[in-house]
């Protein structure tokens, strides 16, 4: 998925959707709020808990609301 499609979901608060499409290895976002991430956060803290396979870390800098995102598999 590109990264028009990605960011779409982002402002479509697409959480689920959105962690899915990401590609495995690290992955950097701008997020509209700090409310978001932890909106964004909880979802693949869930997914995590889930066991399907793969795992979200986030790395954030509320200050600029950029995260870093890694997935791997499990």
């Amino acid at each position: 998925m590109d990264s028009f499609e990605l960011y779409t979901l982002i402002n479509g608060k697409q959480w689920t959707k959105f962690l899915k499409s990401l590609d495995l290895g690290e992955s950097t976002f701008a997020f509209p709020s700090v409310a978001d991430i932890h909106s964004c956060k909880a979802v693949a803290y869930s997914l995590n808990s889930d066991g399907l396979g793969r795992c979200y870390n986030f790395n954030v800098n509320k200050a600029e609301r950029k995260v870093i995102i890694t997935v791997t598999k499990k």
